[in-house]
């Protein structure tokens, strides 16, 4: 069942005036996140104007000390209940509220997201009796008990890491946070707990949760993982609980009790068999596992679900690449069962866009990183996920992935465990823009996933950059691009730059999605709920560790009438025939080019050849008497294109890099 689809995109080739650098390469750096995270410094922000600011509909509600709130890809911080008409999000406090940054709070509409009530009550204001260092990276989810049209009767649950103070967590990831409450701040709950068996010197180290969700079964799940704090990374105390990074996972289950009218939580705790690098340099240390944090997606009916890591899984003969490592349940979360391996390498549709190894080009392998996930109408797990070009297939260097910024492509893969498909969206053509170089933060492409209620239609969202804007090719400006895929009739919508025309646009710093759409919207059939983040003026981000503002997008999304797309063949597709009569007699040269190349076919008196860029459109042609010709490609915008050379013996398509 594996389908291959190229979109035809509405933005375009940008044109960026760096270039790409085969030879380079980067960590993807898995470990960072969960050392970025300093309290605010409460420096005083500074406006900063966006080009073109108009107002529109977005709705200005909380703010935070700081940015921090809404790092994670993986993280629900937005959620909509459509039978109270309720969308909430999570967040640090407000910034300036008593306590510190390390309280949890939320804001809530009860009128799908027109008014809001802002920072109400804190959910989490006991911090452990003092011994957390404060709460981090909240997920929520709204446990809505079955057939109540009351808002007053709901309640939101709450979960994330939390720091603690003492010497046993080394000041790091200790516990996890889970909170519950009425709408109103009654019934409030606030624990602290250990996933994972407590060592002797009572060091969990838990952290990373994501994909909080209630499903309709009336029960809230979320995965997490765990973290060494004892030692850099790769050279961790195995004395301190946890052998190495990303160790154990652990699916949180919690269960609504009316007597108490709190939720009783218990955990299953999943062990991959990981496949560890020695001597990654840029963790320095000796040994790191080839993993990273996990995210959990479940169906409309409640009864299906998925947990979804990206890493490399030494039991099988694919660990020289990261990839999704997917476990699923059919029994609402009493069982869950691992899915046979898939070798994303070997995908047409993967292998169409992926770059060959520095040291081999013939030879590719997919990096997955950002993604999140959401699950459709007929069961079926459908990740959207930013897929990077693997450096190296060396066991030491399976962290590295090409540095240069068309390397990075969106990627939607569905699975149910039988079969994959794997659908070409879009090419990353921004870096990510550093607005804080201090604490190293920047404008990620962030994608994210969500749905339709009852699951026939999925949309994702990520960031995105008018290349004109900067002169670097970087994310400086950042919009919030979406699409959406009607599952049963295969048609996609138009790539949409829902923030143009608003308050957001140039400025929706890490978007972030709920997994369920407002229906038949004041605006749309489908809105889609998503807060941004700002600087506290209202401007673009420009200081991580200052205040920031959040704001929701309200009344964005699609109508039916625009699911029109259909699919298209991929422009690389070719068969086996014509690739073994072709690929070894045809050469194309040099390979990434400045512009002009080479086109040289052995054995052959003539040939003809068409150059099509990303979106399938033919930009050149000729017939040639002759076995060699050039092309010029100086006019186009730098990025891959596809030459198809044609023959007697039959054809073959070649990618070719513009670099200039």
């Amino acid at each position: 069942m594996k389908k291959n689809l190229l979109l035809a995109s509405a933005l375009g080739l940008v044109v960026s005036l760096h270039a790409q650098d085969r030879s380079k390469a980067v960590s993807v750096d898995h470990y960072g996140q969960a050392r970025i995270d300093q309290e605010s410094q409460q420096i005083p922000s500074k406006p900063i104007s966006a080009p073109n600011a108009k107002a529109a509909s977005t709705v200005t509600i909380g703010t935070s000390y700081n940015v921090f709130s809404i790092l994670g890809d993986r993280q629900n911080q937005v959620v909509y209940n459509p039978d109270i008409n309720t969308v909430a999000f999570v967040h640090r406090q407000n910034n300036g509220a008593a306590g510190g940054s390390g309280i949890m709070s939320l804001d809530y509409s009860t009128d799908g997201g027109s008014t809001w009530t802002i920072n109400p009550f804190q959910t989490t204001p006991d911090l452990d009796n003092a011994t957390s260092n404060g709460n981090r990276y909240p997920n929520i989810g709204i446990y809505n008990p079955s057939g109540n049209t009351d808002t007053a009767n709901a309640y939101i649950v709450q979960a994330g890491p939390s720091l603690h103070n003492t010497a046993a967590s080394n000041n790091g990831w200790a516990k996890t946070f889970r909170a519950s409450a009425k709408l109103d701040g009654s019934d409030l709950d606030e624990t602290y707990n250990f996933s994972s068996t407590v060592s002797t010197t009572g060091d969990p180290n838990e952290w990373g949760a994501a994909g909080l969700y209630v499903t309709a079964n009336g029960e809230a799940f979320y995965v997490s993982t765990n973290w060494n704090n004892q030692g850099a990374a790769g050279s961790e105390d195995p004395n301190f609980d946890v052998p190495s990074l990303y160790h154990d996972y652990y699916i949180n289950r919690g269960v609504f009790n009316s007597s108490t009218n709190t939720f009783d939580w218990t955990v299953d705790t999943i062990t991959p068999n990981w496949y560890q690098t020695s001597g990654d340099g840029s963790l320095g240390g000796v040994r790191a596992n080839c993993a990273g944090l996990a995210n959990m997606a479940w169906a409309p009916n409640g009864n299906i679900g998925y947990v979804v890591i990206m890493g490399a899984d030494s039991n099988s003969n694919q660990n020289t690449m990261y990839r999704p490592y997917v476990l699923k349940t059919t029994d609402g979360g009493d069982t869950w069962t691992q899915f046979a391996d898939y070798d994303f390498s070997s995908n047409a549709a993967m292998t169409c866009y992926i770059w060959g190894l520095n040291t081999n080009q013939t030879i590719q392998r997919p990096f997955f990183s950002s993604f999140d996930c959401v699950v459709d109408n007929n069961d079926e797990l459908r990740i959207f996920a930013k897929v990077n070009s693997g450096f190296s297939e060396h066991p030491d260097s399976l962290n590295y992935s090409f540095a240069a910024y068309q390397a990075s492509f969106l990627y939607e893969v569905a699975t149910n465990g039988n079969s994959w498909d794997v659908t070409f969206i879009d090419s990353v053509y921004n870096d990510d823009f550093v607005f804080d170089a201090t604490n190293n933060m920047a404008h990620p492409v962030r994608p994210q996933a969500g749905r339709s209620q009852d699951g026939s239609k999925v949309f994702y969202t990520w960031l995105y950059d008018d290349s004109g804007l900067n002169s670097l090719g970087e994310r400086e400006f950042p919009d919030v691009y979406a699409v959406g895929h009607d599952v049963a009739s295969g048609n996609w919508t138009a790539y949409t730059n829902i923030s143009a025309g608003t308050n957001a646009q140039y400025i929706a710093g890490y978007q972030t999605l709920a997994v369920d759409a407002i229906e038949n919207g004041s605006e749309k059939a489908w809105e889609l709920p998503i807060v941004y983040g700002t600087d506290i003026s209202g401007g673009t981000l420009f200081d991580g560790t200052g205040p920031a503002q959040w704001h929701f997008l309200k009344g964005v999304g699609f109508d039916q009438a625009d699911f029109t797309t259909p699919k298209t063949p991929n422009a690389c597709t070719v068969s086996i025939d014509e690739e073994e009569a072709l690929n070894n007699s045809t050469s194309i040269f040099p390979n990434p080019t400045n512009g002009i190349f080479e086109i040289m076919i052995a054995n052959t008196d003539n040939f003809s050849y068409s150059v099509m860029n990303i979106l399938g459109n033919v930009i050149a042609s000729d017939n040639v008497s002759g076995n060699r010709t050039s092309v010029n490609l100086t006019n186009q915008a730098k990025g891959a294109y596809f030459v198809q050379v044609t023959t007697e013996n039959g054809a073959i398509t070649k990618k070719v890099m513009v670099t200039k």
